[in-house]
């Protein structure tokens, strides 16, 4: 294996070792500990995945936007090694062009999946909430019932209303979930070959 020039770090217990919307300039190998990947989500810390030893990150600032699209937390003590974007591009422009343009289209899809699957645990986060919120079915039908007339057609439409917007996330999510499914099988494929 090639020797590459890193910079080794100790990072405490909750301490950002890259920050959102910062600039880049290492990539990070997780060298022991583990460590929390968030994004800020219309003002929510939303935690959108996990990272163990030997996981590395912050590669994608090299491959697409500029700024960090996410922060990553230390969870417990953790120790990195970082490598400077020179040394990381140097190898990168290295690789074959074809390699290099499929790296940085993985990189772009990665990014606004990223997006979307943190908007969607905000979104789920808030359905929960909202699911607390509802009373039972008997308590809301005697409820109806007291209600004046045009007001009873209100809360049955928005009700109705509700049930149909249950039913096309419901839907939606199994149409997530099976695209999610294709696209693990080509990325299987992908690195297998």
């Amino acid at each position: 294996m090639e020797r590459i020039d890193v910079r080794t770090k100790k990072i405490k217990d909750g301490e950002v070792i890259i920050k959102e919307n910062t600039w880049a300039y290492y990539v990070y190998f997780l060298k022991e500990g583990n460590a929390r990947v968030v994004k800020n989500v219309d003002g929510r810390q939303v935690t959108i995945g996990t990272l163990i030893k030997g996981d590395i990150f912050g590669e994608m600032s090299f491959l697409g936007e500029p700024m960090r699209a996410f922060s990553v937390i230390a969870d417990g003590d953790v120790t990195v090694n970082m490598i400077t974007k020179g040394v990381f591009m140097d190898f990168f422009d290295t690789l074959p062009r074809d390699m290099r343009t499929r790296m940085y289209a993985m990189a772009n899809d990665l990014t606004s999946i990223t997006d979307i699957y943190s908007r969607l645990v905000v979104l789920f986060q808030n359905m929960q909430n909202s699911e607390t919120k509802i009373i039972d079915a008997k308590a809301f039908e005697m409820e109806i019932g007291k209600m004046p007339e045009f007001m009873r057609d209100v809360a049955i439409a928005i009700a109705r209303r509700y049930n149909v917007a249950v039913e096309r996330l419901t839907k939606l999510s199994s149409q997530l979930e099976e695209k999610q499914l294709r696209l693990l099988t080509q990325y299987l494929n992908l690195t297998q070959n």
